[in-house]
């Protein structure tokens, strides 16, 4: 079976969510906004947007310490998500980063200052992980 291994530093785009599989692992799903290498016209780098999904304790520390606008440097692996859009009846499929380790990278004093400032990210919003996406991820 091949792997394709990631790993990366970027800010949360919106705070993480939590739910549990049926056995009671626990699931959070965010997104990682990540700077490009080119810039545009006005020399602002591009921003790549990458959904992630986190199981068990990782998934835990992500959504009990991290939130949105946090920048974290995460690894793990690179996951083809499939499925039938239920409007369409279209095969669809996604790349989804399978976190395995996540860390902050920034201080608890930067990490305050930064909640207390007041929001103003110019990076345009992801959707909401697609939203005829069934969310199914494998249970671990």
């Amino acid at each position: 079976m091949a792997m394709m291994a990631v790993a990366g530093v970027g800010r949360i785009g919106k705070d993480p969510e939590m739910t549990y599989t049926p056995s009671g692992t626990a699931v959070t799903k965010f997104s990682l906004a990540v700077d490009g290498f080119r810039k545009d016209e006005e020399g602002n780098r591009e921003t790549h947007w990458f959904d992630v999904v986190a199981f068990g304790k990782t998934a835990e520390f992500v959504a009990q310490y991290l939130d949105k606008g946090a920048r974290v440097s995460l690894s793990g692996r690179l996951e083809q998500d499939r499925w039938t859009d239920k409007q369409s009846g279209q095969a669809r499929s996604r790349i989804v980063v399978v976190a395995e380790h996540v860390q902050s990278e920034e201080s608890r004093t930067e990490a305050e200052g930064r909640r207390a400032a007041v929001p103003a990210r110019g990076a345009p919003q992801p959707d909401d992980y697609g939203a005829d996406d069934p969310g199914r991820f494998p249970d671990g």
